[in-house]
């Protein structure tokens, strides 16, 4: 049971978690397609957009929306709502955009917008209501200027249902399934400019319906659209009379299917109208059996023609269609857009004099059908301004056929495939627009006009682009393969560059300096160099350059080195030895000597050196066999300073030397090995001697070779528990003087037993007794003097 309990407390809050929104900025949400089931609580009091489309929405409460009262877009289309409380959006008194269109309501209430002043677009297309309500659905809704409303279950329309709603700017109305209309049930909104029909079951059912919501929605200067209807025959067009008579100025059909017959029909009808645009897009049209003549058409206020996105089955057995070329001799504006034109003849184009704008872009246009078009250059079109003929199947450049089009200033002719250019071109003075992006060019030439002010050579093949032009404002580049920037001074009114996603490693504050009137630079999703001065550079200089560098710097990133690569540019920190690396080895290299000097100057202050000799030497002494007393050659090594020397042979030499029994001495000026190293003198001089005398005095302490001698034998003392040494002091010594060196002399004499050379010549026999047996012995008494 306990269980249980918890799995149901685990769903709800799941249930609960899940009703959140998970897309909100500082002022609106996009909660669209999250399965939402009721509406969120509000992110921030300041949210003023609000999404919940494509949800699961089935009912909103009364206090739904009581935490959003700044909204001024709610947007609940593509839900499940079937109940709206009547006090729902009653907090909303600063809402102006509301849609509820593709839900599942039944009924419409004027009470949800009782508080929604401030409303100006209300969609309620795509519901199950079969009416407007009592009465009154729009009446509070005083700002409105775009309604959507009707759907597939809309039955009936009386006048009430529209009661107090004027000023309407647009209206889309969808009632194929309309079964009752009333007489002037639209006509009290008064003129609208924009009118919306879906009529396509009224069309085939009942005409005179259609007509009558002609006669309410059309105005003069009224725009009527006609979308997702069959017209089959060309009766249906009769209804469409209302639409001249009541002084439309636009009229466009969208998503329809039209029989040649019915086309025919409204082009008769429409002569001598006062439209000035016409339009067909997305639309069908088809062969019938009906047969309908064309009178002489006379449109001549008309002023833009549009043709997008048209099918025409078996066009070559339609002849009626060369009604377009009546058209085109009067409308100023013609786009004829993805509809496969594929020629227009030589005996037409001389005829559209009167054409300033020209769009045939998306069809199947050659080289040969465009120089049909254009009656080989001999001087047609001459009034027009614009021409697109861009993703057509061009091959080449054939600027000849453009040089008597002295009114030409805008050429579109991207989307084809030119793969080069001519190395010299004949173009018009006015052009002052060129569209070459998509071309597959692998190099641009002198061919380009010198008029241009923009260029566009967007995805293409170029590895350089060094053309002058000194009248191009605005050069776009991105998308090809170019690895430095073009040479500004080539560019001098140049204001706009973008070069993105090209090879370009860098540029620098020189190179845009170069660019005197340059504002605007988009150079992000290039391979850039990370250094030291690129990343410095737009850091710090490009930041705050007069340029404006549109696109944020995050999608300015790094392709090398490896170790930053991926990452934004201003976000790289490289450090003081890669940007400095000549000063960071000087800084090393002066601090590897001044460490180097420091060490010699401690190695020198504690004596460093010897110590190493020392070891040096002990070590080498170590490998060598011990000799036995037997085999020594001497009693006795004597370590003495130089300035001492007169005192060892005046005394010391005739004592021990002279005497009975004579001892043998080793004394470096007589038995060293001449030419040898001293220091092996000195190690094998202590080996092959029984004792070591040191006679101290004031010069042995200042004597280096006295120090390495006294260290090398006290090495050997302590590493063989040899009592081999005899101090001798001839003077006396304070051993708060001896040099800190010579710290093995004082930790011997601390030790060790000395013998002093007396003052009184009574006691040098008792001296000279004393050393010999020193000498003789393997041990000396352990008293302070003898």
């Amino acid at each position: 049971m306990m269980f249980l309990v918890f799995v149901l407390l685990v769903s709800q809050c799941s249930s609960l978690t899940s009703q959140q929104c998970h897309h909100c900025e500082q002022t609106s949400c996009d909660c669209s397609s999250q399965n939402l089931r009721e509406v969120p609580a509000a992110a921030s009091k300041l949210i003023t957009e609000l999404d919940l489309s494509f949800n699961a929405l089935e009912t909103i409460m009364k206090d739904d929306f009581l935490s959003y009262a700044a909204l001024r877009a709610l947007f609940v289309n593509n839900n499940r709502i079937k109940t709206i409380h009547e006090d729902a959006f009653h907090p909303l008194i600063h809402l102006e955009k509301l849609d509820l269109s593709s839900n599942q309501l039944e009924t419409l209430s004027s009470g949800w917008f009782q508080n929604l002043i401030s409303l100006h677009y209300l969609n309620l297309l795509g519901n199950k209501y079969s009416t407007l309500g009592q009465g009154n659905l729009f009446l509070p809704l005083r700002s409105l200027k775009t309604l959507h409303f009707g759907g597939p279950f809309l039955q009936s329309v009386s006048k009430r249902d529209f009661s107090g709603l004027f000023g309407l700017e647009e209206l889309v109305f969808e009632g194929n399934h309309l079964q009752v209309y009333e007489n002037e049930s639209l006509r009290q909104i008064g003129p609208i400019s924009h009118v919306t029909l879906s009529l396509n079951g009224v069309f085939h059912r009942d005409l005179r319906v259609v007509q009558a919501i002609l006669l309410d929605v059309v105005h003069p200067n009224t725009t009527v659209t006609f979308t997702d209807t069959q017209f089959e025959r060309r009766l249906q067009m009769f209804p469409l009379r209302v639409v001249i008579e009541r002084g439309a100025t636009g009229l466009s059909f969208k998503n329809v299917n039209m029989s040649v017959s019915a086309c025919v029909q409204l082009m008769n009808i429409f002569s001598g109208s006062d439209l000035t645009f016409f339009a067909f897009e997305d639309s069908q049209f088809f062969e019938d059996e009906e047969e309908v003549f064309l009178v002489d058409i006379n449109l001549k206020g008309l002023d833009v023609i549009v043709f997008k996105n048209i099918d025409i089955n078996v066009f070559y057995r339609v002849p009626e269609l060369h009604f377009m070329q009546n058209i085109l001799t009067v409308v100023r504006k013609a786009s004829v857009i993805n509809s496969k034109l594929f020629a227009i003849p030589c005996q037409s184009t001389i005829h559209f004099s009167g054409l300033e704008f020209l769009d045939i872009s998306d069809n199947i246009i050659a080289d040969f059908t465009l120089m049909e078009m254009m009656c080989y250059g001999i001087g047609v079109l001459l009034n027009l301004h614009t021409l697109n003929i861009s993703r057509n199947i061009l091959s080449s450049i054939n600027s000849e056929l453009f040089t008597k089009l002295v009114k030409l200033e805008n050429l579109d002719m991207s989307g084809n495939s030119f793969d080069s250019m001519p190395l010299t071109c004949s173009w018009p003075a006015s052009l002052k627009f060129l569209n070459l992006s998509s071309t597959s060019l692998p190099e641009v030439t002198s061919c380009l006009p010198q008029s241009l002010q923009i260029l566009d050579l967007s995805r293409n093949k170029l590895t350089v682009f060094n053309i002058e032009l000194p009248l191009l404002k605005e050069l776009y580049i991105s998308g090809n393969k170019l690895g430095n920037l073009p040479d500004g001074h080539l560019y001098l009114s140049l204001a706009v560059l973008s070069i993105q996603d090209n090879n370009l490693a860098k540029f620098n504050s020189k190179n845009l300096h170069d660019y005197q009137s340059l504002r605007v630079l988009e150079a992000a999703g290039n391979p850039y160099v990370c250094s030291c001065d690129f990343v410095g550079f737009v850091t710090n200089d490009l930041m705050n350059h007069e340029t404006v560098v549109r696109g944020n710097l995050k999608s300015y990133i790094c392709d090398s080195p490896d170790a930053v690569r991926g990452e934004r540019v201003s976000d790289v920190k490289p450090s003081v030895f890669e940007c400095h690396t000549a000063l960071a080895i000087s800084l090393l290299c002066l601090g590897i000597l001044v460490l180097c000097v420091l060490i010699a100057g401690l190695c020198y202050k504690f004596s460093v050196v010897w110590y190493m000799k020392m070891t040096w030497a002990w070590l080498k002494a170590k490998r060598k066999p011990k000799l036995k007393k037997g085999v020594l050659q001497y009693d006795a090594f004597v370590s003495y300073s130089e300035m001492d020397s007169g005192w060892v042979e005046a005394h010391l030499i005739p004592a021990l030397e002279q005497s009975e029994p004579p001892l043998r001495l080793c004394l470096h000026k007589r038995d060293f090995v001449p030419g040898g190293w001293i220091v092996d003198n000195i190690m094998d001089a202590i080996e092959k001697s029984h004792r070591t005398l040191f006679i101290l005095s004031q010069n042995f302490v200042r004597s280096e070779w006295c120090k390495y001698e006294l260290d090398y034998t006290h090495f050997r003392l302590f590493d063989q528990n040899d009592d081999a040494v005899v101090l001798i002091l001839l003077e006396p010594i304070d051993k708060k003087n001896i040099p800190k060196k010579f710290i093995r002399l004082r930790k011997v004499m601390n030790s060790r037993t000395y013998l002093e050379w007396p003052d009184d010549e009574d006691q040098i026999p008792a001296f000279w007794q004393s050393l010999r047996t020193a000498i003789e012995t393997p041990e000396i008494d352990d008293t302070n003097n003898l």
